[in-house]
């Protein structure tokens, strides 16, 4: 088995963490970043952009660049780019590839397995796309965590005392709140509460409409029909909220923006912090009511909690932290970096998954003593079935601690029934259409009899990762259907799924092929301004025939784009070149 990785895959952006001897540590990307922008492209010269370079470019690929795919994990979304529809799970899994490689490249060996962080509050649904992107990159998914149980983990590594922490976590995109017991190396999430559309993506929003109305009050036009302006306004919107962070204003300039009757507009204004916390405060103070019902389901007194932690990039907005700070009358902490820390929690729990050759031996092991981390999840939702007259009937109840069984009796409402289905949902409320449909568990070939008499047994069961497994039997003839829940207009089938993996391994060929065709093309380059500059220097040497005749076929070689020759043809010249410098010398 290859290295194992904790990956925080983010709305906004995605982080690869790894667990060395001394603790966690940011495994940087191909460029040096620690982060790689949650952005993906679509040249139309048919190569894909990931990342930093998807954003930079985003301005000249309108229409074919993704942002914010894991908003649409879990549903049946589509991106439609040139006539040809991907899945949020193939989007996901091409940013999941993109860390997979520049991991490798930056360990120089394989990486097989990882552990992926999702929202604490992500359906079963969106927890199973998650899975699928995963594999379909080329992982095996050891683990899906939930982001705030796996952000308490890296906060309590070397806290050694026991606590109770709420984890305050507001993305790009997300937005979760969560009750965790430290006790010893025992995490326990006590309750769960959130708003899967709800975060950073939301106040640039608010920037973009309001410049969208000034620009439209000075200069009489609407940007917002232009697919290009609202590019550049999703980028500018995003630079200002990140600076008013750290600034009171900032100024905002897009030049050429649009076209007026005397030639090209420049948008020209500045936005202060005061107006940006006007624009979102009703968005951020969303967030009090889930942080009170989150301390009310988890029976802790509000004076109890140790730790409020802050995670995210949104959170370091002044607004949050003082609204986050009124709500609980807390100091929050920001101990560690926001936007890493979910992912460093990931690395430690691939310890658990594969420790470490002789750490209980190193200082990796000190702050557990002999004991690894051990987490207690829940789950916030109700998982049940849906009967007569819309009734929803739980199995498996809210804040129940997973992986658990349960299990209950149904029978037939009409009389020599022969087939029966379950329609399965997801939710709190007594109607069951009010709830989430996830899926339908059908049985056939049950007992004919009166309607009362046979005796279906379902069982549910949530694995580690909160994905759920249904089981239905006929008692009376042993008649049993399984199904691993998904969300039928999210589900990926096999077919589909098999179909993305092999896509996926051919794009990573290619781009290694284009990798090593770059960078022997250079290394051609190199040698021939290295045999030119020697033919130069060499007036009527009588080898310099022999170097102009090697430039020339390597030169070639390179045009026709025969790796074989190119690698030959650097030998060749490279052997001359080492000659005559040598006799030089």
């Amino acid at each position: 088995m290859g290295r194992i990785v904790g990956i925080d895959l983010g709305t906004t952006n995605s982080v690869v963490g790894v667990m060395e001897r001394n603790g966690p540590v940011v495994v940087p990307n191909g460029l040096g970043d620690r982060l790689t922008p949650s952005v993906v492209g679509f040249a139309k010269s048919g190569e894909i952009l990931i990342g930093k370079k998807a954003r930079r470019a985003a301005v000249m690929n309108v229409g074919r660049t993704v942002f914010s795919i894991k908003r649409q994990m879990g549903t049946n979304y589509r991106v439609d780019v040139g006539g040809k529809e991907y899945t949020p799970q193939e989007i996901s899994s091409m940013i999941l590839q993109k860390l997979k490689q520049d991991t490798e490249d930056f360990f120089g060996e394989e990486v097989t397995d990882a552990v992926i962080t999702v929202p604490a509050y992500f359906t079963d649904a969106q927890r199973q796309a998650t899975k699928d992107a995963g594999e379909i990159a080329g992982f095996t998914v050891r683990r899906i965590i939930d982001e705030p149980t796996s952000a308490a983990m890296a906060y309590g590594l070397d806290k050694n005392k026991d606590q109770i922490i709420l984890v305050f976590d507001l993305g790009g995109g997300t937005f979760d709140v969560s009750v965790i017991e430290i006790i010893s190396s025992v995490f326990r999430v006590l309750a769960i509460q959130g708003d899967t559309k709800l975060g950073g993506d939301d106040f640039d929003k608010r920037i973009i409409e309001h410049l969208l109305a000034e620009f439209k009050d000075e200069h009489g036009i609407d940007l917002s029909e232009d697919p290009v302006a609202m590019s550049r306004l999703r980028e500018a919107a995003e630079e200002a909220k990140i600076e008013l962070s750290e600034i009171r204003e900032t100024p905002i300039t897009i030049e050429a923006i649009a076209m007026g009757d005397k030639g090209p507009i420049t948008l020209e204004t500045s936005l202060g912090r005061t107006k940006f916390e006007s624009l979102i405060e009703d968005l951020v103070r969303k967030t009090v009511q889930p942080i009170k019902a989150a301390i009310e389901d988890s029976g802790v007194d509000q004076s109890k909690i140790d730790t409020v932690l802050l995670v995210g990039g949104s959170t370091r907005i002044p607004l949050v932290q003082r609204v986050v700070k009124e709500a609980l009358n807390v100091q929050p902490s920001r101990d560690i970096s926001p936007e890493e820390v979910v992912c460093l929690g990931a690395a430690i729990q691939t310890m658990v998954l594969a420790p470490i050759e002789g750490e209980l031996e190193g200082t990796l092991a000190a702050p557990y003593g002999k004991e690894k981390p051990v987490i207690i999840h829940m789950t916030p939702f109700s998982l049940g079935v849906g009967l007569q007259s819309d009734q929803f009937a739980p199995i498996i109840d809210r804040n129940s601690t997973y992986p658990t069984e349960a299990k209950d009796i149904f029978t037939t409402t009409r009389d020599f029934q022969e087939t029966i289905s379950f329609p399965i949902y997801e939710g709190d409320e007594t109607s069951a259409s009010e709830n989430t449909f996830l899926d339908l568990l059908r049985i056939e070939g049950i007992t004919p009899a009166p309607r009362g008499v046979p005796r279906i047994e379902v069982t549910f069961r949530l694995n580690p990762d909160r994905i759920l497994e249904v089981h239905g039997e006929d008692l009376a003839t042993g008649v049993e259907k399984a199904i691993t829940v998904a969300s039928t207009g999210s589900r990926l089938s096999e077919s589909e799924k098999m179909r993305m993996v092999k896509e996926s391994r051919e794009r990573v060929a290619r781009e290694l092929r284009e990798k090593i065709r770059s960078n022997i093309n250079e290394e051609a380059d190199d040698v021939i301004n290295r045999a030119e500059e020697l033919i130069g220097s060499l007036n009527d040497h009588p080898r310099s025939a022999d170097l102009k005749a090697g430039v020339s076929s390597l030169r070639r070689s390179v045009t026709a784009g025969d790796s074989t020759q190119i690698e030959e043809g650097i030998f060749d010249l490279m052997r001359v070149v080492n000659e005559l410098e040598s006799s030089a010398s």
